[in-house]
């Protein structure tokens, strides 16, 4: 593990990080309680379930946008963001086959591994799992790339903890938010479920919002500016051209800015579904 204590600015990432995950663990048991709830058809329950998750993400970005306080965008990209980097999708940064693991008595293998990435947070996929949201993208960088990958969120929970990544497996087996939200009904109480619904959805996709926010002050900008002498790095050299053109990697390997686009329009998508 990175040593956070090497200046402030890192302690700070790191910290940020610890904070959304932490505070929105108390989203967890309110949710579970809310899917049994809504087993129930007990619609006041789950209406002030979704309002208490709405504020709880509504909190999370703006632990977020806290990242701008005390972590320097030259920092992250220089420092921070070279560690988090994978060995996948990391052709251009002279990683064609991946690393070479070396396991000794003369064998080893090749492996291209994903970086570090939010969608490995098994908090931000328990919401997408708890409201129905689904992602699609493989986020890979070409057409041929993306027929023979799975989904990058489902991809993620392999490098999750066994126990969250089973946990994350049943709750979308069982979420139910979504089909009783839309639910075409006559009950007194459908539409101020599907508002509420629809209001915590919204919170997502603004969550996601700040986080693009982050990207393009934190990657994006400092990748336009001319390359300090001797810092060329794994995160860095990653956006060198590809077939004549430039295009931004994600420390996991994603095709960056669409993909974090795409993810955030599948979100917004959720508010419309309709059993």
């Amino acid at each position: 593990m990175h040593n956070i204590t090497g200046t402030e600015d890192e302690a700070w990432f790191y910290l940020i990080s610890v904070m959304v995950e932490g505070q929105g663990a108390r989203s967890i048991p309110l949710m579970v309680d809310a899917i049994e709830a809504a087993c129930k058809q007990d619609y006041e329950h789950v209406i002030e379930a979704l309002h208490e998750l709405r504020r709880i993400i509504e909190h999370l970005g703006h632990l977020l946008e806290r990242m701008y306080e005390r972590c320097a965008p030259g920092v992250f990209y220089h420092e921070i963001r070279p560690v988090l980097a994978g060995s996948k999708n990391m052709a251009a940064a002279g990683l064609p086959r991946g690393v070479y693991f070396d396991f000794g008595s003369g064998n080893g293998e090749w492996m291209q591994l994903r970086g570090g990435s939010n969608a490995q947070s098994s908090l931000i996929q328990f919401f997408d799992a708890v409201l129905g949201v689904v992602h699609k993208s493989s986020g890979e960088t070409t057409s041929e790339d993306a027929k023979r990958e799975p989904p990058f969120h489902e991809e993620m929970r392999q490098y999750m903890p066994g126990p969250h990544r089973r946990f994350l497996e049943r709750i979308s087996e069982t979420a139910n938010l979504q089909d009783l939200s839309m639910r075409k009904t006559s009950h007194p109480h459908q539409d101020s479920l599907r508002k509420a619904y629809q209001a915590a959805v919204q919170a997502l996709s603004d969550f996601r919002g700040v986080h693009m926010q982050i990207v393009a002050r934190y990657i994006i900008v400092p990748s336009r500016q001319a390359s300090m002498p001797g810092r060329m790095n794994l995160a860095v050299a990653s956006q060198a051209d590809r077939g004549g053109s430039k295009s931004l990697t994600g420390t996991g390997g994603t095709d960056l800015i669409p993909f974090l686009k795409q993810t955030r329009q599948e979100t917004d998508d959720a508010k419309v579904h309709h059993s």
